[in-house]
Order: structure tokens, then sequence, then C-alpha cells
């Protein structure tokens, strides 16, 4: 399986090593035709962006480092996070559809919307696996929170479901066949196994095979993802970055 993109890196502007010209550098390096970089939002803690208004600044870099690259689809997202029970982000309407790209994810250290919201998911999640009442409890607010994320924002992808805070990969995977979000397979954390590729691919869904990278060296290192697919026997049509 061949693929062409990249959907998912990360600059300078959050927790990457690289700029976004050095990216697009990368990216032609590796052959690709087209990247979008997609940095933290604001509320993930130590990583982030500084605010949201920052994806702006971003995309107008981005959009002058591409006249230098032609031959390359160069454009700019964001990695929102789950902030909130009912599916709030901390990236706003106003901003996101500006962009070219929304990936929205959970990750276990970010700065709530609210108390609740801390008690129970923020907190909740670092004590998940004391007991199994207690994960399965987790993952049930978990998938709910992500859920309502995807069904309110109708992202174009959803981030490394499943990494460092469980969730029901079925359920996710339905709603984003429901709101047409891909499912990613994450080649940065190489923590899928294939039975959870086909699992959700039951369901229909279609797959995004990203690097989530962070450094030069890993733009376009899909390797791990495409021996999931092979393995799970999901055909290129059913993978949103890969030639039919």
């Amino acid at each position: 399986m061949q693929l062409f993109a990249d959907y998912h890196l990360h600059s300078r502007y959050s927790d990457g090593r690289a700029t976004i010209r050095q990216l697009a550098e990368a990216a032609l390096a590796k052959g690709l035709e087209s990247i979008i970089i997609c940095d933290h939002g604001p509320n993930n803690i130590g990583v982030g962006v500084k605010s949201a208004g920052t994806f702006l600044e971003a995309k107008e870099e981005a959009q002058k480092i591409a006249r230098d690259f032609p031959e390359l689809e160069l454009k700019v997202g964001a990695e929102a996070n789950v902030i909130g029970l009912d599916g709030e982000i901390d990236v706003p309407e106003e901003v996101y559809r500006q962009l070219d790209w929304l990936v929205v994810g959970l990750h276990p250290y970010i700065r709530p919307a609210d108390l609740r919201t801390g008690w129970s998911y923020v907190l909740g999640n670092q004590f998940h696996t004391l007991t199994e009442a207690r994960r399965e409890k987790c993952i049930r607010r978990n998938t709910k929170a992500l859920c309502e994320a995807i069904r309110r924002h109708k992202p174009d992808v959803v981030a490394h479901p499943g990494l460092g805070v469980p969730v029901d990969i079925e359920e996710v995977a339905r709603v984003c066949t429901e709101t047409n979000t891909a499912f990613e397979i994450n080649t940065g954390h190489r923590y899928q196994q294939v039975i959870d590729i086909i699992r959700a691919a039951n369901t229909g869904v279609k797959f995004a095979v990203n690097s989530d990278a962070h450094f030069t060296d890993t733009v376009g290192d899909f390797a791990y993802g495409i021996a999931l697919l092979q393995q799970a026997k999901i055909p290129p049509e059913q993978v949103i970055n890969a030639r039919h």
C-alpha cells in the first residue's frame, strides 16, 4: 500500500522540533505530496500553542512558505483537545473554520473546561487502572466525551483513539462513520493492535495513517501503520491518504 500524505505533523508552534519549512522539506524528501501541520491546542498542558490565534499565524506562515514548494500541498489545521464531558474543545469554531483541517483527540493532561471535567475526567483517568470497575467507568466517560466532540465539531480525523485515555474503539469508530470522520492509525506512538483496527474497520470507518511527527526524521514514517492495515486486510479504498 502506498501513502501519499501525512495529515498530522507538529511544528515549533507547539511541541514539535522543526519549523514548517523544515517539515515541508522533509516531506518532499520522503516523496509525499501533501502534509498538514496540526499543532496541539492551547489547553494541552506544557505542549500546546500559546493561544488559539496561533493557528492563524501558522496558516499565514505556511501560505507564504508554500510558494517555495509548488509540488507539495502544504496546509495547516489543529489538533484540538477535548476539554469537556459534553464535547467541548479548546479551539473555537471561529478559528477552526478558518483552518484547512481539524483533528480532535483525548489527552490525559489538559486544562479542563470546568471542575466537573477536571474531577471526573482528568483525575479519573489517572487512576483508571486501580480496579476493573473504575476502568470501565472511565471508558464510558471518555467515549461519551470524545463522541460528543466528534458529533458537535465533525472533525476530519480523530487523533490516536485509545492512547493513554481508554475508549470503546467500536463506538468511536461508529460515530466517526456517521460524521465522515477518519479514524487515525498513529505510527508515532505505535500502541494500536491489529484487533483494534479490525473492530474499527467493521463499522465501515475510513482510516488515516499519520506519523504524528514531532521531528523531521519521522515525517512520512508509515511502516507500522501499513503493516497493521495489511494484517487487518484493510483495502486502500478505506484509507483516505492511500493510493487506490
